[in-house]
């Protein structure tokens, strides 16, 4: 008999009630148990049988004292791979390549239902009365659990989910108000590398945002997507949500160190800009977002995912094209960011150090928002105006001596430090105007107010409380600007046939753009 690898199936030593064979778990892990019903196979590479080579009618090797109990006939390669991951650790790791191989097992068979679970216990489980309970409980209650629905643009619902306990592992998927069609099936199967990244990444400590191609769903086959998550993690449970539809795309973690929000409105197809314009405002908010995790001492770990959620959500635009009944033309967005509208919010848990101050908060709370409007009911007196704002909330304990870890206890000695508290708001606002058909404004008003508060410790005692505040609103008539760039704009096409436009507009786009550093708008 050939050594067993991977996943390849097994034919039983004699006939059973299953009429298909049996696949095993990768070569290296422990030769384990499998509940499989009057089925017995040899594992290892030694041709001959023995007891201690056999598995019992329980799925039980010889003086093992785990059970396994399979919810349907186990003879197939997804029902391997959950064993192997019931057998891997944790119940929080165990959803390792599980979404994508019961998504591509849904898409393999045409779309019919799916469903499978496995327990692990120290005596044998007897019958499908005694399993459903724990079949049940698992599903309802789990610890871990994912779910995954997708709205094809037919109108069926693929559905999905996976859950685990200290027990059990369990995963379902079926196909809800129609039949997929062959491109659609198609589609499925195309989509699960991404929904398994998706569910690795979050799967990590700390978690990453992997979405990949689950945020361009092609519209002629899917119109919407759902993926919830919860997740153990050593320091309390993960909550996320995914939602992404023709009109909106939502980001949400919540967990131990605090939670993160995005909304989109991807109603409105003509605030969006090319690829280049909306790169140039990806890239301004992205130093917006490390400016603040700076100055307000951040948790770099829930920034990173922030700024992850914000750039994945967006990059779904690159596919997208204006509306055909856009009415906006080039020089109409010039002051736009060339982004969706959205609301973002990063709010940390708070913490409380220090024994002697108890009221002395350690927090950080940020939000950041664009807001749009295109009045268009009369296209010669065409108005298009942005709001960009942001603001930040913070406050942090350091110690006076950089080389020597703060630790504050209620000893006067311990009580040397700075405590800073951040307030800041900042916003830019764009305008651009026709009257008759005629440019009459192109203005842009920037604003940045920075209030910091630091006071210092020495042996408890306060030595120092200085405030520091900062303020500066610079307004800027850019109608001459505008004029002068797409007439070289005209110029470089008639005579070249190429664009300047870009590389003209690129470095004037700091000069309305968000900037929260006052600092940086008085340049």
């Amino acid at each position: 008999m050939n050594a067993i690898t991977g996943l390849t199936p097994l034919s039983p030593l004699y006939k059973t009630q299953l009429s298909t064979t049996l696949p095993v778990q990768p070569a290296g892990q422990t030769s384990a148990d499998t509940s499989l019903p009057a089925t017995s196979v040899i594992l290892g590479q030694d041709n001959s049988v023995s007891d201690s080579q056999t598995y019992s009618r329980q799925g039980q090797m010889p003086g093992a004292q785990t059970h396994y109990s399979w919810e349907a006939d186990a003879t197939d390669p997804l029902s391997a791979l959950i064993l192997a991951q019931l057998k891997s650790g944790p119940s929080g790791a165990r959803f390792q390549g599980l979404g994508a191989a019961l998504l591509e097992q849904l898409a393999a068979n045409g779309g019919k239902a799916i469903s499978q679970s496995v327990f692990a216990s120290g005596s044998e489980i007897s019958g499908p009365a005694a399993l459903k309970p724990l079949q049940d409980d698992l599903r309802a209650h789990p610890n871990n659990s994912l779910t995954f629905s997708l709205t094809t643009a037919s109108g069926a619902t693929v559905q999905l989910s996976l859950a685990s306990n200290d027990q059990g592992l369990a995963v379902n998927a079926e196909v809800l108000g129609g039949e997929l069609s062959a491109s659609e099936l198609k589609g499925l199967s195309a989509l699960a590398s991404s929904f398994q990244s998706a569910i690795d990444g979050l799967s990590q400590v700390p978690p990453k945002l992997q979405l990949g191609e689950l945020t361009q769903l092609d519209p002629k086959l899917f119109t919407s997507l759902q993926l919830n998550a919860k997740l153990q993690t050593p320091d309390g449970d993960q909550l996320f949500e995914l939602r992404l539809d023709e009109k909106s795309r939502s980001v949400s973690l919540q967990g131990p160190s605090g939670e993160l929000k995005l909304e989109l409105d991807a109603s409105n197809l003509q605030l969006l800009g090319n690829v280049t314009q909306r790169q140039s405002a990806i890239n301004n908010y992205l130093e917006q977002f490390d400016a603040a995790q700076k100055r307000g001492q951040g948790d770099k770990d829930l920034i990173s995912l922030f700024k992850d959620a914000f750039v994945q959500l967006n990059s779904a635009d690159d596919q997208r094209s204006a509306a055909a009944e856009d009415r906006l033309s080039e020089k109409d967005r010039t002051l736009l960011s060339g982004l969706a509208d959205f609301s973002a919010s990063i709010n940390e848990t708070e913490r409380y150090n220090n024994p002697m101050r108890p009221l002395e908060a350690e927090r950080f709370s940020y939000t950041v928002s664009q807001t749009s409007s295109v009045n268009d009911e009369k296209p010669l007196e065409l108005d298009v105006q942005q709001q960009q704002q942001s603001a930040l909330k913070a406050s942090y304990h350091q110690s006076l001596n950089p080389l020597v870890a703060l630790t504050l206890s209620s000893e006067r000695e311990s009580q040397n430090y700075r405590y800073y508290e951040i307030n800041d708001q900042a916003s830019s606002s764009t305008r651009i105007a026709y009257h008759k058909g005629r440019l009459i404004e192109a203005s842009a008003t920037q604003q940045s107010t920075q209030n910091e508060r630091v006071r210092t410790y020495v042996n408890g005692d306060l030595t120092r409380d200085l405030q520091t505040p900062a303020s500066v609103t610079e307004s800027r008539n850019l109608l001459s600007m505008i004029n002068e760039v797409f007439e070289q704009e005209r110029i470089s096409q008639r005579d070249h046939r190429v664009s300047v436009l870009e590389g003209l507009l690129m470095p004037q786009r700091k000069n309305w753009l968000l900037q929260s550093s006052a600092s940086k708008i008085a340049d």
